[in-house]
């Protein structure tokens, strides 16, 4: 039914990707483990949502120029259907790695 649809459209994780600063990172991209496609920001405050069925996912998000960086077990559940993931990425420019 359509009641079933919009309840189950309701179901994953939102967030904002940004950088250390809270400035929003337009066209990162967020990976869900074991699930073939991936969501591209597409709002310049960072602001992203990726519906997924009830489950426990690893998330990671990355962008070009920065370390990604993953959220592991995040529960989407029955009592809870709609979670908030927030990630903050690093600049590589600004904190480079020394090898």
């Amino acid at each position: 039914s359509l009641f079933e649809f919009s309840r189950l459209a309701r179901r994953g994780i939102h967030g904002r990707v940004t950088d250390f600063r809270g400035t929003g990172l337009e066209g990162a991209r967020i990976s869900v483990e074991s699930v073939d496609k991936d969501v591209k920001v597409r709002h310049m405050m960072g602001w992203y949502w990726r519906p997924l069925v009830m489950g426990n996912y690893n998330i990671t998000a990355s962008k070009d120029g920065y370390y990604n960086l993953t959220r592991r077990n995040i529960v989407i559940s029955e009592e809870e259907p709609y979670v908030n993931v927030d990630f903050t990425l690093i600049s590589k420019t600004q904190f480079p790695v020394n090898k």
